[in-house]
């Protein structure tokens, strides 16, 4: 199967290889943190996650009162996400993160699993958070989780991964280069077609460790203004063992 649709394979596993996340844990830590830095006078928040997925976060968020809206550029994965129970309730927008165009501003703009780290090119993601800002009101808050060193450097390394699921098996070849601090993870699925055959699908997931420095320089040269990081679902500051963190930052 060609790369080029390697998401629509992706897309229908995502939840599945996602399986050990809880994401009612997670939208109730997001939830935390708007409540806490926060400051717009909106009584519903309204709440952009770039780079949305399966929407797995967007639609607790939006039960919990938020009005949710999820942008991502596979069409695929927000055909699974609008699928789900209650994703009626959020605005679903097929549209390239890296060059949104809005009519409105937002309370909150979310990045979650490590979307942010997928963005290889320095300068593209320094665009987002000039988007950001711009759409941004005055005392709302950018919030994304981002990879650690440990996590790619350590974790991932140069391993071999190997899962047997109960419709099709994942082999998962990863690279870290330590030099350009670029992993490429080369998966391959292979699944039954009921005839005692198997598929072969095969793409590559590409991201780049950035240092939180990083984050905080191109946050603040589009004019928001760093506040926290935590470890993960955590709320107090990341600790060695953290593979991944959370960053707030706010529009004074």
């Amino acid at each position: 199967m060609e790369s080029d649709s390697f998401y629509d394979v992706l897309a229908a596993r995502y939840d599945l290889l996602q399986s050990d996340m809880d994401c009612e844990a997670w939208a109730g830590y997001l939830s935390r943190l708007i409540s806490e830095y926060c400051r717009t006078s909106s009584e519903v928040k309204t709440v952009i996650d770039l780079g949305c997925g399966t929407g797995s976060v967007d639609i607790p968020l939006a039960d919990s009162g938020y009005d949710v809206i999820g942008i991502d550029n596979a069409p695929a994965m927000l055909e699974v996400a609008s699928a789900k129970e209650n994703a009626d309730k959020v605005q679903w927008i097929l549209r390239d993160i890296t060059d949104i165009e809005l009519d409105f501003q937002a309370d909150c703009f979310l990045s979650l699993l490590d979307t942010l780290d997928h963005i290889t090119d320095e300068k593209v993601l320094g665009n987002i958070f000039n988007n950001v800002s711009k759409y941004l009101l005055p005392g709302g808050v950018f919030i994304f989780d981002v990879i650690t060193r440990k996590h790619l450097a350590e974790t991932f390394a140069d391993n071999i991964f190997y899962q047997d699921y109960e419709d099709f098996l994942l082999l998962w070849v990863n690279h870290y280069d330590p030099d350009t601090e670029i992993n490429t993870a080369e998966l391959t699925f292979f699944e039954d077609d009921g005839t005692g055959r198997y598929i072969r699908s095969d793409g590559d997931l590409v991201e780049r460790f950035y240092p939180e420095s990083f984050f905080i320089e191109a946050a603040s040269s589009a004019g928001l203004k760093h506040l926290k990081t935590f470890g993960e679902l955590s709320l107090e500051a990341p600790s060695s063992d953290d593979e991944r963190i959370f960053m707030v930052f706010i529009k004074e």
